[in-house]
C-alpha cells in the first residue's frame, strides 16, 4: 500500500505540493542558521525569538480568526466577503495596537525585563499586520485549491528573510539583529500572494458588501467568540517559555531555547502544517457532503505514525551534535531539544487533525481545554524557577504537561470524529 493512497490523487498532490514548498523554505532557513549563529549573539537571537513569539501571541486577536471561516462557505461570494471582513478587523486592530504601544511602551518592556526592545516594539503592529494578511491569503488559496501559491509564498519569504539577515550580519548594521530581515521576508511573501490571487479575487470584488460581511460575521460568530480564545490561549501557552525564560533566565537563554524550537519544529512543521491545511480542505468538503469524517481521521493518524518514525529518531540523534553544527556558544541547544521532543511527538499526531474542532463546532470544549493547558504550563515553568531556579527543570515540567495534554486532545478528536452533525447552518 502506497503512502497516502487513501487520500486519493488530489489529496496526495496537494499535500506534497505544500510539503515541497515548506521543505525548500526550511532548507534555506537551516542553511542560513549555520552562519547566523556565528554572526549574531545568543542575546540578539533572544530578542528575535521574543519578538516572533509576541507576534504569534497577538495574531489571533488581529482578525478574530475569521480567516478560518473562508474555507467553510459553499459559495465563493461568501468567502470573498469573509476575506474583506478579516482585513477590516486586521487594520483596525493593528492601529489600536500601535496606539497602545505608543502610550505604554516603557511599562511593557520594563515588566518583561526587555528594555532592549524599547524601540523595536514599535515594529510589532507591522509584523502582526503582515502575519495576519498572509494568513488570510493562505486560507483563500486553500479554499481555491491553489496550494502552489502557498508553497511559493513560503519559499519567497525564506529566501528573502535569510539573505537579508545574512547581509545584516556581515554588514556594519549587525546590531540591528534579525528582526528587519524577518519583516522584509514577510512583506515579500505577502506581495507574492497578492499578485498570485488577484486575478480570481478581482472577479469577485463586485460581490463585496458590508451588509453581507456582517451577515456572515454573525453566521460564523462562534469562530471569534471561541476560536479566537482557543488560538490566543494556545499560542500564549506555546510561547510562554520564551516570555518566562526571558523574564527569569535572561535573553541569552531565550535565544538558545528559540534555536532549539526552530531546530525541532521546522522539519516536523513541514509535514504537520502541510497535512493540516489539506486535511482542513478535504474534511470541510467531506463534512458538507456526508458528515462522516472518522475514516479519514483514522487513516490520517496511521500515516502520521508512520511518518513520525522518520522524523523523531533522526532529530533525537542529531541533537547530540548541535554544538558542533551551530558553534560552541550553543552547546545547550541539543539538551533543550531532547527535552521538548516528547511533547512535539504527541503534538505531531494531534495537530494535523485539529481542524475538526472548527468543522464540528467544538470551540466551547476547546476553550476549557486550552485554559487548563495554559494554567498548567505556566505552573510548570514557574515552579521550576521558584523552587529550583533551574531552566532545565522548568523545561522538563513544561514538556511533560504538553505531552499529557496532547494525548488527551488526540483521544478526544478521535472520539469526536464519529459525529455526523452539521456544524453551521
Amino acid at each position: 500500500m502506497q503512502l497516502f493512497s487513501f487520500f486519493k490523487k488530489e489529496f496526495v498532490k496537494n499535500v506534497f505540493t505544500l510539503i515541497t514548498g515548506a521543505a525548500l523554505s526550511q532548507v534555506v532557513i537551516y542553511a542560513s542558521i549555520l552562519i547566523l549563529t556565528r554572526l549574531f549573539s545568543t542575546e540578539l537571537f533572544g530578542i528575535y525569538t521574543l519578538f516572533s513569539s509576541v507576534t504569534l501571541i497577538l495574531k489571533p486577536l488581529a482578525t478574530m480568526q475569521y480567516e478560518f471561516a473562508i474555507v467553510l462557505p459553499k459559495k465563493d461570494k461568501d468567502a470573498i466577503n469573509l476575506v474583506g471582513f478579516s482585513f477590516i478587523i486586521l487594520t483596525i486592530y493593528c492601529l489600536l495596537l500601535l496606539v497602545i504601544i505608543f502610550f505604554f511602551n516603557e511599562n511593557i518592556t520594563t515588566f518583561f525585563n526587555i528594555t532592549k526592545l524599547v524601540n523595536l516594539i514599535y515594529l510589532l503592529p507591522l509584523s502582526v499586520f503582515l502575519f495576519g494578511s498572509v494568513s488570510i491569503f493562505d486560507f483563500w488559496n486553500n479554499r481555491t485549491n491553489m496550494f502552489k501559491n502557498i508553497s511559493k509564498g513560503l519559499i519567497t519569504k525564506s529566501a528573502v528573510m535569510s539573505s537579508s539577515q545574512l547581509a545584516t550580519g556581515f554588514s556594519s548594521f549587525n546590531s540591528l539583529g534579525l528582526i528587519p530581515g524577518m519583516l522584509l521576508g514577510q512583506s515579500m511573501q505577502l506581495l507574492f500572494l497578492i499578485k498570485a490571487s488577484t486575478q480570481l479575487m478581482q472577479k469577485l470584488t463586485k460581490e463585496l458588501s458590508l451588509k453581507r460581511m456582517f451577515f456572515l460575521a454573525k453566521k460564523y460568530k462562534d469562530i471569534p467568540i471561541f476560536n479566537t480564545i482557543i488560538n490566543l490561549t494556545n499560542n500564549l501557552s506555546n510561547e510562554l517559555p520564551v516570555l518566562l525564560i526571558t523574564k527569569y533566565f535572561g535573553l541569552a537563554n531565550s535565544g538558545i531555547y528559540g534555536l532549539a524550537i526552530k531546530f525541532t519544529r521546522a522539519p516536523i512543521g513541514i509535514f504537520q502544517q502541510s497535512i493540516n491545511q489539506v486535511f482542513f480542505n478535504k474534511a470541510s468538503k467531506t463534512h458538507n457532503e456526508e458528515g462522516n469524517l472518522h475514516d479519514l481521521v483514522i487513516k490520517t493518524v496511521k500515516h502520521l505514525l508512520f511518518i513520525s518514525s522518520f522524523l523523531f529518531i533522526p532529530l533525537f540523534a542529531i541533537s547530540f551534535f548541535l554544538d558542533i553544527i551551530f558553534g560552541e556558544n550553543w552547546s545547550d541547544v541539543g539538551l533543550y531539544s531532547r527535552i521538548i521532543i516528547p511533547w512535539l511527538f504527541f503534538a505531531f499526531l494531534s495537530n494535523p487533525i485539529s481542524p475538526l474542532i472548527l468543522i464540528l463546532n467544538k470551540q466551547k470544549t476547546m476553550v476549557v481545554y486550552d485554559s487548563f493547558l495554559l494554567l498548567f504550563r505556566f505552573l510548570a515553568l514557574f515552579l521550576g524557577y521558584y523552587f529550583y531556579d533551574n531552566i532545565v527543570i522548568s523545561l522538563i515540567l513544561f514538556s511533560g504537561v504538553g505531552m499529557l495534554f496532547n494525548i488527551l486532545i488526540f483521544i478526544y478528536l478521535l472520539k469526536t470524529s464519529k459525529e455526523k452533525k452539521i456544524a453551521y447552518s
